[in-house]
């Protein structure tokens, strides 16, 4: 299962500068327990496990998150409900969830949301009901080709699946689709941006970043370069498509670019301290930042039990965010995105993300910056970029707008 997690929420600006709205993911691993078992999901050793949290450990959970937030106003929780597969749960606990929600963050005006990453194997009248009623976003699953896809006995689960996304079309619930970037999709890029198209769903293209055992991704996992050469085919087409479907992660990489090429001076800077964007919530109640989610030496604390702010006091908290500022400073210093991009791609890498150079054993920013770069090269070709200045040319921009 994966994540479609927001790396430009909760960043701050520079010194003097207004921060941006600041948002709180919390990636909730409500259960393991799986329908299916991708042959690359991270979590493949704990597919079978049925432990899962309490309706009280979720309340206990809420609250703490009230409590924190309670002295940030303006401050969202967005909570992610996740797996394993999180639909197997029973339909009432997400209905006590939404209740602890109203109790401990309405009264103190917390806005907040519920999203669910299903792999949508399974999709019942109950199911449908807590789309419409309790979550307000639905992520699903799906690679279309590659064949990695597969239930217990093996077999392929990709027709039930496009024929549950086709029931969620009939039933006019919106969802979007993440679809992992491996070695057996790589090859089809064009491919899978064609039926997103049209299909008019949006997508995130997500490669493999975490591993469940040693080995486990030999035939999956991909080198950086072969991760920005499937971007790049990946932009070529987002540049030249007539579809308005949201296509990430290059439209934030794009954002980002024509954000540096703008000149603007809001500049923004990712600071875990300071505004934490994803915090990840095991099973178990261990929270993890990102990147470090499930190193026992950089758990935070465990929040059914510990208040956040006693977690953001933990010497092990400490160490992850000494460790994610190193990984800015070594990653991001002299890079001309830095400011447009806010290093949250290095602060909150996971081991399997935290490139170096052959040569020199120095860190790189492996992906992120050569697409980048890749989209100036781009926008430069088609002569949106000022040849002298390096800037956006503005009058070219607004003359296109209006043809």
């Amino acid at each position: 299962m994966s994540v479609d997690a927001s790396p430009q929420r909760g960043e701050v600006g520079a010194a003097g500068r207004e921060p941006m709205p600041p948002y709180l993911q919390l990636v909730v691993k409500v259960s393991k327990f799986c329908n299916l078992r991708c042959r690359y999901c991270y979590e493949f050793p704990s597919l079978g496990d049925r432990a899962a949290m309490t309706v009280e450990q979720v309340r206990n959970m809420i609250r703490h998150v009230g409590e924190w937030l309670a002295d940030q106003p303006g401050r969202t929780a967005d909570f992610v409900w996740h797996g394993g597969e999180p639909l197997l749960m029973p339909p009432d606990f997400y209905r006590e969830v939404k209740r602890a929600q109203e109790e401990f963050l309405e009264p103190a005006s917390i806005p907040y949301g519920n999203s669910v990453q299903t792999n949508l194997y399974r999709l019942t009248d109950d199911d449908l009901a807590l789309m419409r009623d309790v979550f307000d976003d639905v992520g699903v699953s799906v690679d279309l080709v590659g064949g990695q896809r597969v239930n217990v006995a093996g077999r392929q689960a990709q027709p039930r699946v496009l024929a549950h996304m086709q029931r969620l079309m009939d039933e006019g619930l919106n969802f979007g689709c993440i679809t992992v970037l491996s070695r057996s999709t790589a090859p089809h890029v064009a491919e899978i941006h064609r039926f997103f198209e049209d299909m008019n769903l949006g997508f995130r293209m997500l490669p493999i970043y975490r591993t469940g055992y040693p080995g486990q991704q030999a035939e999956h996992e991909l080198s950086a370069q072969e991760i920005v050469e499937a971007f790049k085919t990946l932009t070529d087409r987002w540049l030249v498509s007539d579809s308005f479907i949201n296509v990430e992660p290059i439209e934030g990489y794009a954002a980002q670019v024509v954000h540096a090429l703008s000149g603007a001076d809001n500049r923004r800077y990712y600071d875990k301290e300071l505004s934490e964007t994803i915090l990840v919530i095991d099973t178990d109640g261990s929270v993890y930042s990102n990147g470090d989610a499930y190193d026992p030496a950089l758990c935070h604390g465990n929040i059914f039990t510990d208040s956040l702010s006693s977690t953001r006091r933990s010497a092990s908290f400490a160490e992850a965010l000494r460790q994610s500022r190193q990984r800015v400073t070594d990653t991001c210093t002299g890079c001309r995105f830095h400011g447009s991009c806010s290093g949250f791609f290095a602060a909150e890498s996971t081991p399997e993300q935290r490139w170096r150079d052959p040569a020199t054993g120095l860190s790189v920013c492996g992906v992120v910056l050569p697409v980048q770069e890749y989209i100036e090269e781009r926008l430069t070709a088609l002569g949106l970029v000022d040849g002298v200045t390096r800037r956006l040319d503005r009058a070219l921009l607004e003359r296109r707008a209006l043809d």
